[in-house]
């Protein structure tokens, strides 16, 4: 009759009690005589539920049994207890806000149990969200966290949590309860940030979320407008641009490159709307941004759109076209393709080992003769355009002449 019983008490608690201690459970016999509990009081708390029961006094019994169940699943047991002194239990480890089921049994001598307690059903508290949270972001790149200190005196702690790319993640703590602010630095400039605090328990449990906050990081100032830039000053590049209108503008950063798309760097701060780049040589082309920085320190974007300008390039290269010696003089003839800027021009002509001789022609004509050519001497010309500001042009090819 017992090996009956037994059979049917297994398969009552089925694979719960594989939870439990195995091998008493696998053992034990039901036993009617033992007495059951039939009054437990109960503490629920976030993550704990604590249950107390009057003390048994038979000494039949040699400890207890406690069974769970959670949400639709079998009961399993949890705690074997060989103190029949005991009359106290904590179940740590749950869920907040769950709802947990539990029964109760003793246990005698040779693996006997008891039959099971009525159902005992309890929920699991919570720890109330923070309050008060509220972001501000008065200056650059940062934001200030504030809120209401937890009323709750078992939060120890708080964890801040921000949204990133559309998920929440941990980015810091506040280690005591009557901290209740938190500053995330370091950030875009004209960028929203949300974020929502969680209070931690001394046991570790969580709080219920606070509501989401979100703040705007100041924005850097807008794109200046006409940025302008010369070509036609000697060895200068004379940037100028439309004046930003706004209240805390500090000045104005200028970056330059060789090259349209990359390579900026900056070459000077200012705080007028004029700039004189000095160029190395005449005909230099660069490339230029300029940006407002604010009292902040915060500058506009340097995604634009670059502006060229180059320095006074020189004027157009002679090109000799005709050159021969009639009788016993030389003649040399040259076209350009554009003579509006040419002031003076030099003709060189050079024999031997000698240093050149310099012509100079103060109004622009087209063909020169030289009548100083000595029979039998290789004579060797050039020509070169100048401007009005002293600019050079490229020589033009050389060429050479002697008289038979």
């Amino acid at each position: 009759m017992k090996l009956l019983i037994k059979s049917i008490f297994c398969i009552f608690l089925g694979i719960g009690f594989s939870g439990c201690v195995g091998f008493f459970m696998m053992k034990s016999t039901l036993d009617l005589a033992l007495p059951v509990i039939d009054e437990v009081q109960v503490i629920p708390d976030v993550s704990s539920i604590a249950f107390e029961w009057k003390r048994v006094k038979n000494k039949s019994v040699e400890g207890f049994a406690i069974f769970r169940q959670e949400a639709d699943g079998a009961f399993e047991c949890i705690e074997i207890i060989k103190d029949s002194a005991v009359t106290h239990y904590i179940d740590k480890g749950l869920k907040p806000e769950s709802v947990y089921a539990y029964q109760f049994a003793t246990i005698g001598a040779d693996y006997t149990i008891s039959r099971k307690s009525k159902t005992i059903r309890v929920k699991t508290s919570f720890i109330d969200p923070v309050e008060g949270l509220y972001a501000q972001s008065d200056e650059p790149r940062m934001v200030k966290l504030i809120w209401a200190p937890h009323r709750n005196p078992s939060v120890e702690k708080y964890i801040i949590e921000k949204k990133i790319q559309g998920e929440w993640k941990a980015i810091g703590s506040v280690p005591s309860r009557l901290l209740p602010e938190y500053i995330d630095r370091e950030l875009s400039d004209g960028t929203k940030y949300e974020y929502r605090i969680v209070g931690v328990s001394f046991e570790g449990d969580y709080s219920k979320y606070s509501e989401s906050v979100s703040a705007t990081t100041k924005y850097p100032p807008k794109p200046i407008e006409n940025l302008e830039a010369s070509n036609d000053v000697p060895n200068l590049i004379v940037l100028k641009w439309k004046p930003l209108q706004t209240k805390d503008l500090s000045k104005y950063a200028i970056y330059a490159s060789r090259q349209e798309k990359k390579g900026f760097e900056k070459i000077a701060e200012v705080e007028n709307t004029r700039y004189e780049f000095h160029t190395e040589e005449n005909g230099e082309r660069w490339f230029f941004k300029v940006v407002a920085v604010d009292r902040d320190g915060i500058q506009g974007s340097l995604n634009l759109v670059p502006v060229s300008g180059n320095s006074l390039v020189p004027p157009a290269q002679p090109n000799i076209k005709s050159y021969q010696v009639q009788n016993g003089v030389g003649v040399i003839e040259w076209t350009a393709t554009n003579t509006q800027r040419v002031n003076k021009i030099y003709i060189y002509r050079k024999s031997g080992l000698g240093d050149p001789i310099r012509f100079v022609l103060e109004d622009y004509v087209n063909q020169w003769e030289d009548k100083d050519m000595q029979k039998g001497v290789k004579y060797t010309y050039w020509v070169e355009f100048v401007d009005v500001n002293g600019i050079k042009s490229e020589s033009s090819q050389h060429i050479d002449l002697e008289v038979q």
